[in-house]
């Protein structure tokens, strides 16, 4: 059985460009920088000649790499790059009319403005980092 929800990982093309959108632009605070390779990546992912830098990144709201936490791999070997598709990352945001007129300003694209739900519970917007995963935007009103 599960006891809690540990973390999410992207896979991105570009170590440099991806921290400058989670971490300068999104405002994620970096816990760990690490490349790995030999026998232990070796053996439990089971891919030969691994080397493999990650970020372990974290809400800067939370206490340190307390879960959930955020991470991006970037292979170095073998070379496995971003695959684009219908799953998505979540952010809560405080006031998202003004965190998407910030972010459009950044350069970031979006699908659409902020939307106001059906159940009038929540507003979102969809948008793209810069490897293209699809990063949802949400304000929760209570």
């Amino acid at each position: 059985m599960v006891r809690s929800f540990r973390h999410v990982c992207v896979v991105v093309n570009d170590i440099n460009k991806s921290l400058k959108f989670y971490r300068d632009i999104l405002g994620l605070k970096v816990a760990k920088v690490q490349t790995i390779e030999g026998k232990y990546p070796e053996t439990v992912l089971n891919v030969k000649g691994i080397k493999l830098t990650y970020v372990k990144m974290h809400d800067p709201a939370q206490p340190r790499l307390s879960p959930p936490v955020f991470e991006l791999h970037c292979w170095r070997r073998p070379k496995i790059t971003s695959k684009k598709g219908y799953d998505h990352i979540s952010f809560t945001v405080k006031d998202i009319d003004r965190e998407y007129e910030r972010l459009a300003m950044l350069g970031v694209k979006f699908i659409s403005r902020p939307t106001k739900a059906p159940d009038a519970k929540t507003k979102i917007c969809f948008g793209y980092d810069p490897d293209g995963h699809l990063i949802e935007f949400v304000e929760e009103f209570r």
